[in-house]
Protein backbone atom coordinates (compact mmCIF):
# COMPACT_ATOMS: atom_id res chain seq x y z
CA UNK A 1 0.00 0.00 0.00
CA UNK A 2 1.23 3.28 -0.33
CA UNK A 3 0.26 6.85 1.40
CA UNK A 4 0.38 10.39 -0.28
CA UNK A 5 1.79 13.11 2.61
CA UNK A 6 1.25 16.55 3.58
CA UNK A 7 4.48 17.63 6.28
CA UNK A 8 4.60 21.24 8.10
CA UNK A 9 7.66 22.46 9.50
CA UNK A 10 7.43 26.01 10.51
CA UNK A 11 5.83 27.90 7.72
CA UNK A 12 6.69 25.61 4.84
CA UNK A 13 4.74 22.47 3.95
CA UNK A 14 5.80 19.69 1.95
CA UNK A 15 3.85 17.11 -0.32
CA UNK A 16 5.06 13.84 -0.99
CA UNK A 17 4.17 10.02 -1.62
CA UNK A 18 5.69 6.66 -0.07
CA UNK A 19 5.38 3.15 0.82
CA UNK A 20 6.79 3.76 4.06
CA UNK A 21 5.93 6.72 5.78
CA UNK A 22 7.68 6.30 8.95
CA UNK A 23 11.26 5.95 7.10
CA UNK A 24 10.43 8.77 4.38
CA UNK A 25 9.79 10.75 7.37
CA UNK A 26 12.99 9.89 9.24
CA UNK A 27 14.58 10.95 5.79
CA UNK A 28 12.84 14.18 5.32
CA UNK A 29 14.39 15.32 9.12
CA UNK A 30 17.50 14.58 8.03
CA UNK A 31 18.00 11.37 10.29
CA UNK A 32 18.99 8.77 7.77
CA UNK A 33 20.08 9.71 4.39
CA UNK A 34 17.50 9.92 1.06
CA UNK A 35 15.60 13.03 1.83
CA UNK A 36 13.78 15.39 -0.59
CA UNK A 37 16.70 18.36 -1.22
CA UNK A 38 13.40 20.53 -0.12
CA UNK A 39 13.03 19.62 3.03
CA UNK A 40 16.63 19.15 4.27
CA UNK A 41 17.41 22.69 5.31
CA UNK A 42 14.96 22.19 7.90
CA UNK A 43 14.40 19.67 10.59
CA UNK A 44 10.98 19.29 12.85
CA UNK A 45 9.27 18.08 9.45
CA UNK A 46 6.13 16.08 10.97
CA UNK A 47 2.69 15.01 8.86
CA UNK A 48 -0.46 16.96 8.94
CA UNK A 49 -1.91 14.73 5.94
CA UNK A 50 -1.62 11.15 5.73
CA UNK A 51 -4.39 9.58 2.34
CA UNK A 52 -3.66 5.89 2.82
CA UNK A 53 -5.10 3.06 0.71
CA UNK A 54 -3.36 3.58 -2.47
CA UNK A 55 -2.91 -0.10 -4.21
CA UNK A 56 -0.63 0.71 -6.59
CA UNK A 57 1.85 3.87 -7.02
CA UNK A 58 1.15 5.10 -9.75
CA UNK A 59 -2.40 5.78 -8.15
CA UNK A 60 -0.47 7.42 -5.35
CA UNK A 61 1.55 9.34 -7.67
CA UNK A 62 -1.38 11.17 -9.70
CA UNK A 63 -2.58 12.14 -6.33
CA UNK A 64 0.51 13.37 -5.36
CA UNK A 65 1.04 15.49 -8.59
CA UNK A 66 -3.19 16.59 -8.09
CA UNK A 67 -1.86 18.46 -4.63
CA UNK A 68 1.21 19.94 -5.72
CA UNK A 69 -0.34 21.57 -8.66
CA UNK A 70 -3.95 21.69 -8.12
CA UNK A 71 -3.61 26.19 -7.79
CA UNK A 72 -3.36 26.37 -11.12
CA UNK A 73 -7.11 28.05 -12.55
CA UNK A 74 -7.55 28.67 -8.79
CA UNK A 75 -5.32 31.26 -7.45
CA UNK A 76 -2.44 30.68 -5.04
CA UNK A 77 -3.20 27.72 -3.26
CA UNK A 78 -0.51 28.37 -0.44
CA UNK A 79 0.96 26.30 3.10
CA UNK A 80 -1.12 23.37 4.78
CA UNK A 81 -4.79 25.39 5.15
CA UNK A 82 -4.43 26.46 2.03
CA UNK A 83 -3.99 22.56 0.23
CA UNK A 84 -6.42 21.18 3.04
CA UNK A 85 -9.30 23.79 1.99
CA UNK A 86 -8.81 23.17 -1.92
CA UNK A 87 -8.52 19.40 -1.14
CA UNK A 88 -12.08 19.47 0.72
CA UNK A 89 -13.44 21.58 -2.52
CA UNK A 90 -11.53 19.11 -5.11
CA UNK A 91 -13.24 15.83 -3.10
CA UNK A 92 -16.68 17.82 -2.58
CA UNK A 93 -16.86 18.43 -6.23
CA UNK A 94 -16.09 14.82 -6.96
CA UNK A 95 -19.23 13.77 -8.99
CA UNK A 96 -20.76 15.46 -11.62
CA UNK A 97 -24.25 15.22 -13.66
CA UNK A 98 -23.14 14.59 -17.22
CA UNK A 99 -26.30 14.23 -18.32
CA UNK A 100 -29.61 11.52 -18.27
CA UNK A 101 -30.06 8.75 -19.77
CA UNK A 102 -33.40 7.34 -22.02
CA UNK A 103 -34.92 6.85 -18.34
CA UNK A 104 -34.32 9.85 -17.26
CA UNK A 105 -31.45 9.00 -14.69
CA UNK A 106 -28.47 10.89 -13.96
CA UNK A 107 -25.64 10.00 -15.54
CA UNK A 108 -22.86 10.42 -13.42
CA UNK A 109 -18.88 10.99 -13.69
CA UNK A 110 -16.32 10.57 -10.74
CA UNK A 111 -13.59 13.11 -10.90
CA UNK A 112 -10.07 11.65 -10.90
CA UNK A 113 -7.17 12.59 -9.47
CA UNK A 114 -5.46 13.44 -13.33
CA UNK A 115 -7.23 12.80 -16.47
CA UNK A 116 -5.17 9.75 -16.87
CA UNK A 117 -5.83 7.84 -13.93
CA UNK A 118 -7.58 4.54 -14.31
CA UNK A 119 -9.82 4.78 -11.18
CA UNK A 120 -11.96 7.56 -10.25
CA UNK A 121 -11.36 9.05 -6.05
CA UNK A 122 -14.72 7.08 -5.63
CA UNK A 123 -13.49 3.68 -6.54
CA UNK A 124 -10.41 4.03 -4.24
CA UNK A 125 -10.71 2.98 -0.61
CA UNK A 126 -8.71 6.07 0.84
CA UNK A 127 -8.52 6.91 4.24
CA UNK A 128 -7.74 10.49 5.40
CA UNK A 129 -5.59 10.57 8.37
CA UNK A 130 -5.41 14.73 9.85
CA UNK A 131 -3.53 16.46 12.52
CA UNK A 132 -6.20 17.43 14.74
CA UNK A 133 -5.68 20.68 14.82
CA UNK A 134 -6.21 20.69 10.64
CA UNK A 135 -9.42 18.93 10.25
CA UNK A 136 -11.88 22.23 10.42
CA UNK A 137 -10.28 23.08 6.79
CA UNK A 138 -10.14 19.65 5.46
CA UNK A 139 -14.32 19.78 6.49
CA UNK A 140 -14.76 23.00 4.63
CA UNK A 141 -16.82 21.76 2.64
CA UNK A 142 -19.32 18.77 3.15
CA UNK A 143 -17.94 15.92 1.71
CA UNK A 144 -18.52 11.89 1.75
CA UNK A 145 -14.83 11.42 3.29
CA UNK A 146 -14.62 11.41 7.18
CA UNK A 147 -11.16 11.99 8.80
CA UNK A 148 -9.42 10.53 10.97
CA UNK A 149 -7.22 11.73 13.83
CA UNK A 150 -3.16 11.67 13.35
CA UNK A 151 -1.17 10.36 16.30
CA UNK A 152 2.14 11.55 14.69
CA UNK A 153 3.74 14.48 15.99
Amino acid sequence: MYVVYLLKCENYSYVGMTNDIFKRLRQHNGEIKGGARYTSKRKGWYPVLIIDGFTDMKSAMQCEWRLKHFARGHGSVRGVKGKLKYLSKYLYEENTIKGFDDQNIPIIEYRKWTSKCEKSIHEQSLKFYLDDEYVEYFNILPHKYSAKELYMK
